[in-house]
């Protein structure tokens, strides 16, 4: 008894990092964040919550944007937005207006030159 109460806190420790060990090795890993990009066709910052306005496109770094920051250039949303009436349904549930949608993050801008 005397034997074991010396190798308690060594195998409690034991236990312990082994316990920490396992439950690292399982946990899941970050989910990579996917997105869809619109590229806006009209210069008209009321018209930027309407969906027919936006192109599907695979690289939002490719596009050559006119200047100025009223408008989006490019518009990032979520990867299940797939068709321009489900881009429409989403700005029109996500933003309350169209300044909402040119005001916000996931409207990319760029200038020429940048």
């Amino acid at each position: 008894m005397k034997n074991l109460k010396s190798k308690l806190p060594l195998l409690t420790l034991l236990i312990g990092m082994g316990i920490v060990f396992v439950q690292s090795a399982f946990s899941p890993a970050n989910p990579k964040r996917v997105s869809t990009y619109w590229r806006y066709n009209s210069t008209d910052p009321a018209q930027s919550q309407t969906g027919t306005n936006y192109t599907l496109i695979t690289d939002p770094n490719a596009q050559e944007c006119p200047s100025g920051d009223e408008v989006p250039c490019v518009l990032e949303a979520p990867e299940s937005i797939t068709t321009q009436t489900d881009l429409d349904t989403y700005l029109h549930s996500t933003f309350a207006s169209p300044a909402a949608v040119n005001a916000s993050p996931t409207a990319i801008r760029k200038k020429l030159g940048d």
